[in-house]
C-alpha cells in the first residue's frame, strides 16, 4: 500500500529514500567567492614586487642613516610575506577552479623531490639548528610539479613550526598498493580541537605565531587540494607541544 501526504510517498517496505536539493545558488556563490579571490590575487601581485624592489634598491642607497635602513629592512620583509601569501592564493585558485595545467604523469621518485626541497630549504633549517632526514625510497606515477609543490609546504610547516634545535624527518615507505609519505617533526603540536580544520584557507592556530615566521595559513589548503587531485589520502596527527605527524597515502 502507497499513500501520497503533502508531496512524500510513504510506503510499508521502504528500501531507499532519495533527496535531491538544489545547490545552484550555493554554487554560484561559491564560484563568485572562488573568482573574487583569483582576481584579488592577481590584481595584488603587481604592486607588491615593485614596493619589494623599490625597498631593495632604498636599502642598497649608500649613505642611509640606520633608522631608515632598519625601517626599510622591514618593509621589504612584509613585502616578502605578502608576495608569498599571493603566490599560495594564486596557486590554490588555480587548483580549485581547475585551471591549473593539465597533469603531466610520469615516475616520481620521492626520495629525489624530498632531497631538491630539503636542498631548497637548508638556510631556513640551519638558521634555527634543526636538522632534517629521509628515510626509504619509492617511485610513483604523478605530476612532479604537483608532488613537488606539496612536499615543499608540507616540510616548510614542519621547519616553520618546529622548535629550535628540532629534528624533521621524512618517511617515504610502500606496499603493494600504496605509497606512503610521512612528515614528522618535533615542532609546537597543535591541540586535538584545531586538527579538523587545520586545511581551511586561511586558519591558523597561532595567528600571531604565524605572523611572526611568515605563515601564508594556505599550505594545508594546498596540499588538501593536490592529495584530492592526485587520488592520495591525507591523515594529520599531533600532540601540543610534542610535534606533528602528517601522511599522505598514494594509490600506485
Amino acid at each position: 500500500m502507497i499513500t501520497k501526504v503533502t508531496n512524500e510517498v510513504i510506503c510499508d517496505d521502504i528500501s531507499a529514500i532519495i533527496i535531491v536539493t538544489d545547490i545552484t545558488k550555493e554554487k554560484l556563490i561559491e564560484k563568485q567567492k572562488s573568482d573574487f579571490f583569483a582576481n584579488a590575487s592577481h590584481e595584488l601581485k603587481t604592486p607588491i614586487t615593485v614596493m619589494q624592489g623599490f625597498a631593495e634598491v632604498l636599502m642598497n642607497k649608500e649613505g642611509m642613516d640606520d633608522t631608515s635602513k632598519k625601517q626599510l629592512g622591514r618593509i621589504y620583509k612584509e613585502c616578502l610575506r605578502l608576495g608569498s601569501l599571493i603566490s599560495d592564493m594564486l596557486m590554490l585558485s588555480k587548483i580549485e577552479s581547475g585551471d591549473a595545467p593539465v597533469r603531466a604523469l610520469s615516475e616520481v621518485a620521492l626520495e629525489d623531490i624530498t632531497k631538491e626541497v630539503l636542498d631548497g630549504l637548508s638556510e631556513k633549517a640551519q638558521s634555527r639548528n634543526i636538522t632534517a632526514n629521509i628515510v626509504g625510497s619509492a617511485k610513483l606515477t604523478a605530476d612532479q610539479a604537483m608532488i613537488f609543490e606539496l612536499v615543499e609546504n608540507l616540510v616548510s610547516n614542519a621547519i616553520k613550526y618546529n622548535k629550535d634545535g628540532g629534528s624533521v624527518t621524512v618517511s617515504i615507505t610502500e606496499t603493494d598498493i600504496d605509497v606512503f609519505l610521512k612528515v614528522e617533526d618535533t615542532g609546537i603540536g597543535i591541540e586535538k580541537e584545531h586538527l579538523p580544520r587545520l586545511c581551511e584557507r586561511f586558519y591558523r592556530v597561532d595567528k600571531s605565531h604565524s605572523k611572526r615566521i611568515g605563515g601564508t595559513g594556505l599550505g594545508l589548503a594546498i596540499v588538501k587540494h593536490i592529495c584530492a587531485i592526485s587520488d592520495a589520502e591525507l591523515s594529520i596527527e599531533s600532540e601540543f607541544g610534542v610535534g606533528t605527524t602528517v601522511t599522505v597515502a598514494f594509490q600506485k
